[in-house]
């Protein structure tokens, strides 16, 4: 009991000693902080002691309680007895937003009315989520060294002009197979014959010819890059992404879409054969808007089984020898160093993106892209608004925003 009322006294001794201290006096600027020390109002006075009071006398009370228990064992073993709170059960903090939140409602819209109502950029991310989607696709379908893929993806290109920007990469080599001059992109024509029909079978929107013609190479070379550096470096390195990036399909390297399909064969005599010279496949290269530093990295590639003929037809211009002579100390490091995969990813990449009839169609240039689906969402916290997602099936709550999912509990 002594020690509660010594804790009863302490509060009084404590309250009888506040009192506002006298406020220092200042010249210019310092002023206004006296004046802000000063209580102008009896209020803001009464406010102050009220939560100087609580919280003594939340302070007392606890001091008080401790000093009877210690004063008496009886009461302490009572407060002991007391029962304990009961532990709140746990809540499900989606199931609660889903109660709070109106469901969400994702309503299509028709590509028409969809494409004016967003901008570049979310019909962008809605092919990308396509791209995402099929690249596992492609890559469980491959059935040839990338090479094959890059020899068929230059000979459909190969009958672009640059003047007038016609022909190129439109998929018009399926019509084009009976030709001499590509006997040897048969089998990889028939390779991705089946990649696009494992493709078609899970998505909502066909790929053209054109795109998983000029795409396919892409992922398989990438795909062989992989598998040759952890073999080299161990499976446990954590460098390839860092070191390769130049090659990432998403980030350095970035795939396009768009391509569309031509109905009919490009003309004839427009890809040279196999026994051309160097000056043919260099004027090849040049009327196809391109130069040395594309004829010499496909160069190992330009005839199936022999990738020496290549290199020695292309060789015999002083130009191209210098440029082979310097892709040939990339190639020093060996599969560690990543100035070869990005210089055939780069170099492959200013085809399959340029080569096409009428220019690049890329996202920021096509208002209404293909691989891209249209809808108006509302409630479960969105915004309500037209929005876009990849053609595929269940891809349409990926059109919300971030901060909706989260909300709703979907991330």
């Amino acid at each position: 009991m002594a020690s509660s009322l010594a804790a009863a006294s302490a509060v009084g001794t404590f309250r009888h000693n506040v009192a506002p201290s006298k406020p220092r006096t200042h010249r210019g600027a310092g002023a206004v902080a006296v004046r802000a020390q000063q209580p102008a109002r009896s209020g803001d006075v009464e406010g102050s002691a009220a939560a100087v009071s609580r919280r003594l006398a939340l302070s007392a009370g606890v001091a008080l309680v401790g000093g009877l228990a210690s004063a008496s064992p009886a009461l302490a073993g009572f407060l002991d007895n007391l029962p304990s709170l009961p532990t709140p059960a746990p809540v499900d903090v989606k199931e609660k937003r889903k109660i709070n939140l109106p469901p969400l409602k994702v309503e299509p819209v028709s590509r028409e009315e969809g494409y004016p109502a967003v901008n570049g950029g979310e019909k962008s991310r809605a092919q990308l989520q396509y791209i995402k989607f099929i690249e596992p696709i492609i890559k469980e379908n491959l059935e040839l060294p990338f090479g094959e893929y890059m020899r068929l993806a230059l000979h459909d290109a190969g009958t672009f002009s640059v003047v007038g920007k016609k022909n190129g990469a439109n998929g018009s080599i399926r019509f084009e197979l009976d030709r001499p001059e590509n006997k040897d992109v048969k089998e990889a024509f028939a390779s991705i014959a089946k990649i696009k029909a494992a493709v078609d079978a899970k998505v909502t929107q066909p790929i053209t010819w054109a795109d998983i013609i000029a795409i396919t190479p892409h992922f398989a070379a990438r795909k062989s890059f992989t598998e040759e550096y952890f073999a080299v470096m161990g499976a446990d390195d954590p460098n390839f992404e860092i070191l390769f990036v130049g090659t990432n399909p998403y980030l350095g390297a970035r795939v396009r879409l768009g391509r569309a399909d031509s109905d009919t064969a490009d003309p004839e005599g427009l890809v040279p054969g196999q026994d051309a010279t160097c000056d043919e496949l260099s004027n090849w290269f040049k009327r196809m808007g391109m130069g040395p530093n594309q004829l010499c990295m496909f160069a190992p590639y330009l005839y199936a089984g022999d990738a020496q003929k290549g290199v020695v037809a292309v060789s015999d211009n002083g130009t191209n020898r210098a440029v082979l002579d310097q892709y040939e100390s990339q190639r020093k490091l060996g599969a560690r160093g990543p100035a070869p995969a990005v210089t055939i990813i780069k170099n492959f990449k200013a085809m399959t993106d340029n080569c096409i009839p009428g220019g690049n169609p890329y996202t920021g240039g096509d208002r209404n892209p293909p691989y891209v689906e249209y809808a108006f969402v509302r409630g479960g916290g969105e915004i309500p608004r037209v929005t876009t997602f990849g053609a595929y099936p269940g891809s349409s709550d990926l059109g919300s925003s971030k901060f909706a999912q989260k909300v709703r509990g979907d991330r």
